[in-house]
């Protein structure tokens, strides 16, 4: 009678092994198939890319244009993310510290790239480890702005004129470290001037203390700079190029009209963590390049004063070296520093 029950027993012992090769067999063969598929083609999700400015200006105009572009040509979203905040440190550390998968970039001013370095006693991030320069796409460059009541009517008259009057000017910037202040402290060193550094939480305050009066100058950037000067409301002397600019031709450069030498343009570049594959990054160079030498948007970036200077992501990755040690110098120079 206890033989049926253990033939029972023995038949279920045998069952188990089999079904569970059928399992083993059944995630081989799966393991084999995604083998030969092979990681997920990039992107196949929506891509961020940080603006480090608040919307509107050049830094939002050319993130945009890299992502409409991105979005066109790699067929997913590429979403633009403003995060402004520490010169771009604050939009360059989140991607930073987001994982090498290529889908977080970042557009932002030369600071990330090659100022803050020499600029801030404390940085979350190694800009030469953690950052990858992956492409140039534009120059803004500097206008000196007064009012239109200023007795300077060209830039050897302003030279003349703040040199009678030192320490009685002042002049406004977007803050500590951009571009117009380190530009401003440069020009105050060549050319022998003593002017007071007022700083200011971003473009539109330091322009609107010119239109004031509070301060007697500034130097700002073509793309907020132009519209001023078109209307009348402030007039431009001169500009920090090597050479005048088509936006304004009847600008002489710095250098051209009294300061030898004198040249400092600010650029605008794309850029994300170190670790993204080369091939990711090669094609998101390539939609940067193509997005500001698109036919369509040429007026626009010549509207904004902005001028198109494309390279390859090798050649980018130089011109970094180059800037971070010319800005390195003027920092120096300036005793410009944050915490």
């Amino acid at each position: 009678m206890k033989l049926p029950s253990v033939q029972r027993r023995s038949s279920r012992i045998h069952r188990v092994p089999a079904a569970l090769w059928l399992v083993l067999g059944l995630l081989s063969t799966y393991a084999g198939h995604v083998r030969a598929q092979g990681p997920a083609p990039w992107p196949d999700r929506p891509v961020r890319i940080l603006a480090t400015s608040p919307p509107g200006g050049s830094i939002d105009l050319l993130a945009r244009m890299a992502a409409q572009e991105c979005s066109l040509t790699l067929g997913k979203s590429f979403i633009v993310e403003n995060r402004p905040g520490a010169n771009g440190n604050v939009a360059a550390d989140a991607v930073v510290k987001g994982p090498a998968d290529g889908y977080l970039w970042f557009v932002t001013l030369p600071g990330v790239f090659s100022i803050n370095r020499h600029l801030f006693k404390n940085i979350p991030f190694d800009a030469d480890k953690d950052i990858v320069p992956v492409a140039m796409m534009g120059e803004s460059p500097l206008i000196l702005l007064v009012r239109p009541s200023a007795p300077a009517q060209n830039f050897p008259e302003f030279l003349r004129w703040v040199r009678a009057n030192p320490g009685k000017f002042a002049y406004s910037s977007a803050g500590v470290g951009t571009t117009g202040h380190l530009g401003m402290e440069l020009l105050k060193q060549m050319a022998s001037l003593d002017i007071l550094h007022v700083p200011y939480k971003g473009t539109a305050a330091a322009t609107n203390d010119l239109l004031s009066g509070a301060v007697q100058m500034t130097l700002d950037n073509t793309t907020s700079a132009l519209p001023h000067i078109r209307s009348g409301l402030l007039r431009g002397l001169a500009v920090g190029e090597k050479q005048r600019i088509a936006s304004a031709p009847e600008l002489p450069t710095m250098s051209e009209a009294g300061v030898p030498g004198y040249e400092v343009v600010p650029w605008f570049a794309l850029g994300t963590r170190t670790g993204v594959p080369k091939d990711i990054v090669a094609k998101v160079n390539a939609c940067a390049t193509a997005a500001v030498t698109r036919p369509e948007n040429q007026q626009r970036l010549a509207t904004a004063g902005i001028i198109p200077k494309p390279m390859t992501q090798l050649a980018f990755v130089n011109y970094v070296r180059g800037e971070s040690e010319k800005w390195g110098e003027i920092v120096r120079k300036s005793g410009a520093s944050l915490d």
